[in-house]
C-alpha cells in the first residue's frame, strides 16, 4: 500500500473566525488588548479616541523583530503558555543589570498571566479594518511597524492565510514622537473603526475597564493604570461633577473602600491546606475560623461576599453614582482579570438567583450581593473559554470552585444574615436593622444569642479552629444574668475552650453558679405566688359573679331602649287612616296652593310665549315640562299623605332612619294608596342609617321608580339596602323590559326630555336631581333582565 504525509491547508477566512467572529464585543476586545499590556508588565496604559480611530499605548517591554515574527504573527501560538514568556529577562546577562531590576521583580512576584490562548491580538479585527502596531522592546533602539489591512484576509477564502502579507518597516524616531513619552512598549493604533463609539459607549468603557481589574482586591495590582482620552469630549466632562459621567481620566473603582464599613461581608482565603474564613458586620470582626482544606484543586483562591442592606444600597447610591445591582453582582477574576460573563446584570452565571426563588426568605439574591471570587493560581483546570463571553471551560477544578463558594462563602453569608439580622422581624426594636448603618440594634441579648448559637455550631468539630471572634460583643457574662439560659453559657464555653480563654471560662463558671442561685429563689418566690394566685382566683370569682349581673341588667336596659326606638321608627307613618288636626289641614292647604300657583304660572308663561310666535327650544319646553311635572308630583305626594303621614309637613327636612323611612311608606301609604299588582320585596330594611332629607322627595323618587317599572310590565320588584362603609348602598331592580336597544349610553336616560315613550322624559332627570340634593350618585347597573339602578347616599357626618 503507498502511503504518504500530507498537511493541513489554512485559509485566510481563519482571520475572520479568530477575530471579529469570535470577539462580538467592542469593549472584551479593548480588555482583550489591556490584558496583553499587563502581561507585559506595564504600568500605564492609554487608550485614546481619535477621529476614526483608538489608539492603545502601554510603557510594558515592548518587542523586537524576532519577537513579532516568532510571537506575534506565529497564530495560536503563546509563549505565556508555554513558560518562555519572559524567560530572556531570567537568563540573558544582557538584562541582569540595575537597569532591568524592576521588570525582573515583577516576574519573580508575578502569579500569572491574564491571557495565553495566543489569540487575543486579533481583538484588532473587532475594532477596526486596518492596524498599524509600532514596538520598542526595553534595552533596544529601533522601533518595528506592521501594518495591517484585514480585509486582505476576506478577498479570497482560497488564498492561503500564511501567503496574504503584512507589511514590516522601521520607522523613524521623528516619526514616533506623536506618541507622548513612547520609550519603550507598544502603540496599537486600529483605524476605520467598524461601529461608532458614542459618548455613552465611551463612558460604559470607562466603568467596565474598573471592573476588568478586581475592584475589590486594592493591593492586587497596585502599579497597573488605565486611562481614557478624547479631545472632543473634554467640554462636555467640564460640565459634569461625578467621575462616572466624565470620559477622560484614569480609570478607577473606590467600592472596596464603601463597602468594607457599611456592609456585612464574609472573606474566605484558600491557601494550600487550609481555608481561612472571616465575617465581619458593619466594620466589626464576628468570627474567624481556619479549616482543613477539602478541595484538592484549589490551591490559591480568595472569596469576597458583601450584603448590602437598604442603608448600604443607599450609600453604595450616593458614592459611586449608580445603584448597586446596575454595577453587577458576584464577578470572577483570573490572576487579576475578570472572566465574562460573571457579575454581568441579567447573567445568573453561578445560579444565586434560580436558587434564590426557591425560597425569598431563606435565600439571598444577586440584587442584594456584590463580590469576587479571585483564582490567583495557575492551573489547567481554570481556562478561559476562546470565546471570551464564554466564562470558564467546564472541569473538574470548576466544579469545586462553585461548591467552595456556595458551602464557604454564600451559605455561611446567610447563615448570619438571615438567621441573626432577620430573626428579629416580629419585635418593634431589631426589625429596621435592615436599614441600618451600624451595629446598634444587634447589641442586645437576644442578638448576641444568636451569634453566640451560630459560632459554636459552627466550630463544634475537631477540624474547625476559632482563630478570634468579638469578645466584646458576644461577651454577655456580665450581662443582665437571668437572660442567660445554661444553653447560651454552654455555647460561650465551647468558644472559651475553642479559644483557650482561661478567664472567661472562670466566669462562666460564675455564671452559671450565679444560675443555680437565681433557680432557687425563683422556686421560692414561684411557691409564694402560688398562695398568692389561689387567694387571687377566690376573690376573682367573687368578682366575676357580681360582673355576671350587673352585665345582665345593662342589657335588659338596652333591650327596652332598642324596642323604643323600633317602636319611634315604626311611628313615622300610622297603620291606618286617621283624622288631621285643623292645623294639619291648613298646613297641607298652603303648600297645595303654592304648588297649584307655581304650575299655573309656568302654564302661564308657556302659554305668552306660544302666543307671541316666539320660537322655543327644546330644552327651554324641557324646562316649562320640568316645573310643571314636579310641582305636580309634590301636590301628588301631599295627596297621599293627607290620610296617611303622621307628621305636619312632608315638604320639611327630618332628620331620620332613611331605611326605615321607605320601608314603612312602601308598607303604611304606597300599598294603600296606589293600584298596586306588583311584588315588592325588600332586603335589608334592619340597616339603620341616620339622614336629613325631605318625606316628600324621598316618596317622589320611590313612586317615579315604581311608577317605571309598572309601564315596564314588571312583576317584580326588589328593593336591596346595603352598607357600603359610612354610605349606604339602595339596589333597585325589576324583572320588566329593561332599556331599549336603541339606547347607546344607558346613564342618558338620566338626561332631561330623555325618552323612548310617550313619556315627559322628566321623571329620572328628577330622581338624579334629588338625590345630587342629598350628596349621592345613581346609575343604571348590568343585568341581563329588566333594569337595576344602583343608588348610593353618604352619611351625614
Amino acid at each position: 500500500m503507498q502511503t504518504e504525509n500530507l498537511q493541513f491547508k489554512v485559509s485566510s477566512a481563519l482571520k475572520n473566525i479568530i477575530g471579529k467572529d469570535l470577539i462580538l464585543d467592542d469593549y472584551i476586545a479593548i480588555f482583550e488588548l489591556v490584558k496583553n499590556s499587563y502581561d507585559a508588565h506595564a504600568t500605564n496604559v492609554h487608550v485614546t479616541f481619535k477621529s476614526n480611530s483608538i489608539v492603545i499605548q502601554d510603557n510594558g517591554k515592548g518587542m523586537s523583530k524576532d519577537d513579532l515574527v516568532k510571537k506575534w504573527l506565529f497564530v495560536a501560538y503563546s509563549a505565556k503558555y508555554m513558560g518562555t514568556e519572559d524567560k530572556e529577562f531570567l537568563n540573558d546577562e544582557k538584562y541582569s543589570t540595575n537597569e532591568f531590576k524592576d521588570y525582573r521583580d515583577k516576574i519573580n512576584s508575578y502569579h500569572g498571566y491574564a491571557g495565553a490562548k495566543g489569540i487575543g491580538r486579533f481583538s484588532c479585527d473587532r475594532l477596526g479594518q486596518q492596524l498599524r502596531l509600532i514596538s520598542r522592546k526595553i534595552g533596544e533602539p529601533d522601533y518595528h511597524q506592521l501594518d495591517i489591512d484585514w480585509e486582505k484576509f476576506e478577498n479570497n477564502p482560497e488564498d492561503e492565510f500564511v501567503n496574504i502579507d503584512v507589511n514590516y518597516s522601521i520607522p523613524t524616531n521623528e516619526s514616533v514622537k506623536k506618541y507622548d513619552d513612547f520609550q519603550h512598549g507598544l502603540v496599537l493604533e486600529i483605524k476605520f473603526l467598524r461601529d461608532s463609539w458614542e459618548r455613552e459607549h465611551k463612558l460604559e468603557l470607562k466603568r467596565s475597564l474598573g471592573k476588568l481589574i478586581n475592584p475589590f482586591e486594592n493591593s492586587l495590582m497596585p502599579s497597573f493604570k488605565i486611562e481614557l482620552h478624547d479631545k472632543e469630549e473634554f467640554l462636555e466632562d467640564s460640565l459634569k461633577t461625578h467621575d462616572k459621567d466624565i470620559v477622560n481620566g484614569i480609570v478607577k473603582n473606590t467600592v472596596i473602600d464603601i463597602l468594607n464599613i457599611k456592609t456585612t461581608y464574609i472573606e474566605v482565603h484558600i491557601e494550600n491546606n487550609k481555608i481561612i474564613t472571616t465575617l465581619t458586620d458593619r466594620g466589626e470582626l464576628i468570627y474567624k475560623v481556619s479549616e482543613i482544606n477539602k478541595f484538592p484543586m484549589l490551591k490559591n483562591i480568595h472569596f469576597r461576599l458583601f450584603f448590602l442592606n437598604r442603608a448600604a444600597k443607599n450609600n453604595f447610591y450616593r458614592q459611586m453614582g449608580i445603584r448597586a445591582v446596575e454595577f453587577g453582582s458576584v464577578f470572577l477574576y483570573n490572576n487579576g482579570f475578570r472572566v465574562y460573563p460573571f457579575g454581568e446584570i441579567d447573567k445568573d452565571s453561578l445560579g444565586i438567583d434560580q436558587r434564590h426563588q426557591q425560597g425569598y426568605a431563606r435565600y439571598l439574591g444577586t440584587r442584594d450581593l456584590l463580590g469576587s471570587i479571585e483564582i490567583l493560581q495557575k492551573s489547567e483546570h481554570f481556562r478561559e473559554a476562546s470565546s471570551r463571553e464564554g466564562g470558564l471551560i467546564k472541569s473538574d477544578g470548576t466544579q469545586q470552585l462553585i461548591e467552595a463558594f456556595y458551602d464557604y462563602v454564600l451559605k455561611r453569608l446567610e447563615k448570619y444574615v438571615v438567621g441573626v439580622q432577620w430573626a428579629f422581624e416580629d419585635d418593634y426594636r431589631l426589625r429596621d436593622d435592615k436599614d441600618r448603618e451600624d451595629l446598634s440594634l444587634l447589641n442586645t441579648i437576644t442578638s448576641k444569642q444568636k451569634i453566640i448559637e451560630l459560632i459554636s455550631r459552627l466550630v463544634d468539630n475537631d477540624e474547625t479552629q476559632l482563630l478570634d471572634y468579638n469578645k466584646d460583643f458576644l461577651n454577655i457574662v456580665d450581662e443582665k444574668i437571668a437572660q442567660n439560659s445554661p444553653e447560651i453559657l454552654k455555647n460561650l464555653q465551647k468558644l472559651a475552650l475553642k479559644t483557650n480563654d482561661h478567664s472567661l471560662i472562670d466566669e462562666i463558671q460564675k455564671a452559671n453558679q450565679k444560675i443555680l442561685d437565681l433557680q432557687k429563689s425563683l422556686m421560692e418566690a414561684e411557691e409564694q405566688a402560688r398562695k398568692s394566685y389561689e387567694n387571687q382566683a377566690k376573690a376573682e370569682q367573687r368578682a366575676e359573679k357580681a360582673e355576671i349581673e350587673v352585665k345582665s341588667v345593662i342589657e335588659e336596659k338596652q333591650k327596652i331602649e332598642q324596642v323604643k326606638q323600633k317602636q319611634d321608627e315604626q311611628l313615622l307613618f300610622l297603620k291606618s287612616i286617621q283624622s288631621l288636626d285643623k292645623d294639619q289641614l291648613i298646613n297641607f292647604q298652603h303648600h297645595i296652593g303654592l304648588y297649584a300657583n307655581t304650575i299655573q304660572d309656568t302654564i302661564e308663561g308657556f302659554r305668552t310665549a306660544v302666543d307671541k310666535n316666539q320660537i322655543l327650544s327644546k330644552d327651554e319646553i324641557n324646562q316649562y315640562l320640568k316645573k310643571i311635572s314636579l310641582n305636580t308630583q309634590k301636590i301628588l305626594a301631599i295627596n297621599k299623605y293627607a290620610t296617611k303621614a303622621n307628621f305636619l309637613s312632608s315638604s320639611q327636612t327630618i332628620q331620620t332612619n332613611l331605611v326605615a323611612f321607605i320601608d314603612e311608606y312602601l308598607s303604611n301609604v304606597y300599598d294603600a294608596t296606589t293600584s298596586n299588582n306588583l311584588n315588592i320585596q325588600i332586603a335589608g330594611q334592619n340597616i339603620r342609617f341616620v339622614k336629613k332629607f325631605k318625606p316628600m322627595e324621598m316618596t317622589i323618587i320611590i313612586d317615579n321608580l315604581l311608577s317605571n317599572s309598572r309601564k315596564a310590565k314588571a312583576k317584580r320588584v326588589s328593593i336591596a339596602f346595603e352598607q357600603d362603609g359610612l354610605d349606604l348602598l339602595c339596589i333597585y331592580s325589576d324583572d320588566g323590559k329593561g332599556l331599549d336597544s336603541s339606547i347607546v349610553n344607558k346613564n342618558d336616560i338620566f338626561n332631561i326630555g330623555f325618552t323612548t315613550t310617550r313619556g315627559s322624559g322628566l321623571g329620572l332627570y328628577h330622581i338624579r336631581e334629588i338625590i345630587a340634593s342629598l350628596k349621592g350618585t345613581i346609575e343604571v347597573g348590568d343585568t341581563a333582565n329588566g333594569i337595576e339602578f344602583i343608588i348610593r347616599l353618604k352619611n351625614d357626618t
